[in-house]
């Protein structure tokens, strides 16, 4: 279910052998949506070739976010601590009036822009087409004579000639951001953040994607640390002599860019990330949208599919963050073991998973990231309405 992963490394590799493709009963679109007669806030319109589609009034949404609160919290025994930032938006003002959502449809882009954009007129090398599933269009793969290299389908998915060598070395691994983030702080000065992420917005827009809402984040990565961070990749035998760049110059200078689709002003969780382990985590590795954007322009850019969502006009009262942390504070304290534990990220989701009806709902769940005596790292989801712990396997 790695779909994101999988073409990243196929884009590196320039080699095509078929996606993993979702089979998950939720009805796809293609091509451009067009606007019903009734909206909801910045999501995405329904299609009106689907059945006619609509989407319900704008819930209320608070006037807007707030600064992060610090919280601090110890279990008696001292084996539990909480040492985070609660990042969410006035908490107090949407607790009660949190609404529910149902998913209708999955939008995977406009082909024709797509095409027309990033292939046609092109010189194509090679040409792979793979059939997609139950509710999963298929996908054409194409390299051209430059090197670049187009999958538009199942997810969108661009890469320059020159994007395999930022993908050797992992400049959207989660792994390596924080190294990249740090030693390339200040380096950078092309663009600024704001502005790399407005370029890949505006790259999004123009092949169908403008109608979705979309939190992103980026960071800088200067060709000073590319390089070192190649030369460690080949020391360590994780990439091959051959495969190095000729040179990194001031001209790779770029930043990488990641983004989830919102629903008001909350991330949404993909139903991915609440199935596995690894998945589960916030991070540019699970992230429906990534790019690099370089001096040049957009190097590389991957965009899953976008949810449509349809209001159940139920509004759920999402239970007190300390009566929350109390769930998260009671599992780890009932671990039988010596190891400590620090909970040092809290957020607040929409979470995307099946209800009892094997329906694909959105609910807000507290998602908390947990340190295990300062290395390995898990993730826990709390129903933010119940209080109940959702288990990943």
């Amino acid at each position: 279910m790695k779909y994101k992963l999988f073409v990243l490394f196929v884009l590196a590799a320039l080699l095509y052998t078929g996606c993993g493709k979702e089979n998950d009963g939720i009805q796809e679109e293609r091509g451009r949506p067009e606007k019903p007669e009734i909206q909801m806030g910045q999501e995405a319109e329904a299609d009106k070739g689907t059945g006619g589609r609509q989407e319900a009034e704008p819930e209320p949404k608070p006037e807007g976010p707030e600064p992060t609160a610090n919280y601090k919290r110890e279990s008696e025994s001292g084996k539990v601590k909480f040492d985070c930032k609660i990042e969410t938006p006035d908490y107090s003002a949407m607790k009660n009036n949190v609404h529910k959502f149902l998913l209708t449809g999955k939008y995977y882009g406009d082909e024709k822009s797509m095409f027309s954009k990033y292939v046609e007129g092109k010189e194509i090398s090679e040409k792979h087409e793979s059939t997609g599933g139950e509710g999963v269009p298929d996908s054409v793969f194409y390299i051209m004579e430059d090197g670049t290299a187009v999958d538009i389908g199942a997810g969108f998915t661009y890469g320059t000639g020159v994007s395999k060598h930022y993908s050797y070395i992992g400049v959207l691994n989660s792994e390596n951001q924080e190294e990249y983030s740090s030693y390339s702080s200040g380096k950078v000065s092309f663009v600024s953040e704001e502005e790399a992420i407005e370029a890949v917005k505006k790259e999004m827009d123009e092949i169908g994607f403008s109608e979705f809402e979309i939190q992103f984040e980026a960071y800088p990565v200067s060709h000073e640390v590319l390089e070192d961070m190649e030369n460690l990749y080949i020391e360590e035998g994780s990439l091959r002599e051959e495969k190095k760049k000729d040179a990194w110059t001031q001209e790779d200078d770029a930043y990488a860019v990641y983004g989830y689709q919102a629903k008001g002003t909350l991330p949404v969780m993909h139903q991915w990330m609440s199935l596995y382990g690894t998945m589960g985590f916030y991070n540019v590795d699970n992230a429906p949208v990534s790019a690099i954007y370089s001096s040049r322009g957009i190097e590389m850019l991957f965009v899953n599919h976008m949810y449509y969502f349809e209001d159940t006009r139920e509004t759920v009262a999402l239970k007190e963050f300390d009566e929350i942390a109390g769930v998260v504070e009671e599992k780890f304290e009932s671990i039988l073991n010596d190891a400590s534990y620090v909970v040092d990220r809290a957020k607040l989701f929409q979470m995307v998973r099946l209800n009892e009806k094997q329906e694909y709902v959105a609910d807000p769940v507290w998602y908390f990231e947990v340190a295990e005596n300062g290395e390995s790292r898990s993730v826990t989801l709390v129903d933010a309405a119940t209080g109940k712990e959702i288990y990943m396997e």
